[in-house]
């Protein structure tokens, strides 16, 4: 996908695929917040401290994500495992990256009455500010990067405002195509003869047959069969390719289903499981493992534990598909002219709307003095030594438990 100036690694230091799914591990510890601070982190370990990928490539990553359903932060580093070593390494980054929060997840699924009486928030209190300095780093860093020229910082301030104007899941891919737009109408006028001397677009058969097919059969099977493992599959699979906008959007789907109209879970039950996915790193698709084993608790032990691992990692299946299906049009996409200066366009606005984001989050949030204490400590780790995330979640944690 990216150029080879893109590309980081250098010949002094070859890339390790042990040491990358190692980072991927690290990522998925400290990953809180959601697809913005994932941002962040990923910025943090992947970009300024190993140098797997560019600013640049990462918001072109990031932008091409938004375009599909299903989880962008995932995606997005799943997209990274493609473009480092092909669909073997980004299937094991996605496992990496997912296991630990579907693990967790299909656990606490198994301990509803537990869940329910249990206060976590003494405990947590630490993370939504952590999280916010992440993405105040990413939204500096990725700032400095884009704003180079005056066009370049109205298509910023326009990312800037969308998320303080509008949450609507669908208002983002629609802002990168108008930055992409704009950005290409004004730029240099497109050489023919690049377009000329690009190759056709080959179809990758195999991942659309694959999808086609577990699509098909979804469907087919739950009106043959009254399996609730089938039918599980089918809910969860389903979520993942009709959902634009990540966890924020996908949860409420299965709040209307699971507890509305099926009744296999009670609204406390779910609420519970939900305000426990947000205290947790990883993907907030992780859900999908407490819900979907919550929602076998009528068929057992056996049953339970069947259905997380199939509704944990049924609902990653569809993006991770499109992602394989895409990904080669998008190769060959990027080298066209008129892309190249879309792109520019669309990585501003991809900048901005992360600094929004950064805006949102800190408006919302109760700045008492153990907030503002744990954001100022947290950007002080980020910028001041090159200390692992992990590590910076201790050390706040601590911090936390200290004042508080």
């Amino acid at each position: 996908m990216s150029t080879s100036k893109d590309l980081e690694s250098k010949e002094c230091n070859p890339f390790s695929t042990s040491k990358f799914l190692k980072d991927v591990f690290m990522c998925s510890l400290v990953a809180f917040g959601g697809p913005e601070a994932h941002l962040g982190v990923f910025l943090d370990r992947m970009v300024q401290k190993k140098k797997y990928l560019s600013e640049k490539a990462l918001l072109e990553w990031m932008a091409l994500c938004s375009f599909l359903p299903g989880p962008t932060s995932t995606q997005v580093i799943t997209a990274i495992g493609l473009e480092k070593g092909g669909r073997m390494l980004a299937l094991l980054t996605l496992i990496i990256w997912a296991f630990p929060a579907i693990c967790v997840m299909s656990l606490i699924a198994l301990l509803p009455m537990w869940l329910n009486d249990y206060n976590f928030s003494s405990f947590t209190g630490f993370l939504a500010p952590m999280a916010t300095a992440f993405v105040a780093l990413a939204a500096w860093v990725l700032g400095k990067k884009v704003i180079t020229n005056f066009q370049h910082f109205i298509l910023w301030s326009f990312g800037l405002a969308i998320p303080l104007f509008s949450t609507a899941p669908w208002i983002i891919p629609i802002a990168f195509v108008v930055s992409g737009l704009l950005s290409s109408a004004f730029s240099v006028k497109i050489d023919d003869k690049d377009i000329s001397k690009e190759k056709k677009f080959s179809i990758p058969w195999g991942m659309l047959t694959i999808f086609s097919g577990l699509l098909v059969f979804s469907i087919f099977a739950i009106q043959v069969s009254g399996n609730s493992l089938i039918q599980t599959f089918e809910r969860f699979f389903r979520y993942g390719y009709l959902v634009f906008g990540g966890g924020q959007v996908v949860v409420p789907l299965m709040q209307n289903e699971l507890v509305n109209s099926t009744k296999l879970m009670t609204q406390q039950e779910f609420l519970s499981g939900f305000g426990i996915v947000q205290s947790m790193p990883g993907p907030m698709f992780s859900f999908a493992a407490y819900a979907s084993g919550l929602s076998e608790k009528s068929g057992g032990l056996t049953n339970q534990i069947l259905g997380s691992l199939i509704g944990g990692w049924s609902i990653f299946l569809p993006g991770t598909l499109l992602l394989f299906i895409v990904y080669p049009f998008w190769e060959k996409l990027k080298a066209i002219t008129w892309t190249q200066h879309a792109l520019t366009g669309i990585n501003s606005t991809a900048a901005g709307l992360v600094a929004g984001i950064f805006i949102q989050i800190s408006l919302c949030m109760e700045w008492a003095y153990e907030e503002s204490l744990i954001f100022l400590l947290s950007i002080f780790l980020l910028i001041s030594a090159k200390i692992p995330s992990p590590f910076i979640l201790v050390i706040v944690g601590f911090a936390y438990w200290l004042v508080a």
